[in-house]
């Protein structure tokens, strides 16, 4: 694996069709829109946490939805 030394920066695409500029830092990721100057510093520590607290979420949510139908289809 290569390790962050410098910025790298890019432009991505949302799932909703907006676009933003992401800079990859060694302390973490930069979020702003194209040609402003402000950006939104998201650590990489924090980045993770929201990440594994959204797939948690997603697979309690994915578990009741299964309970609910298997209980369901019992009747």
């Amino acid at each position: 694996m290569t390790e962050l030394t410098r910025p790298v920066t890019r432009k991505v695409t949302t799932h909703r069709g907006e676009t933003l500029v992401v800079t990859l830092t060694p302390e973490g990721l930069v979020i702003r829109e194209p040609r402003r100057r402000s950006g939104f510093v998201l650590p990489y520590g924090v980045a993770f946490m929201q990440a594994v607290r959204l797939q948690v979420e997603a697979d309690r949510r994915e578990k009741a939805a299964a309970k609910k139908a298997k209980r369901l289809g019992k009747r």
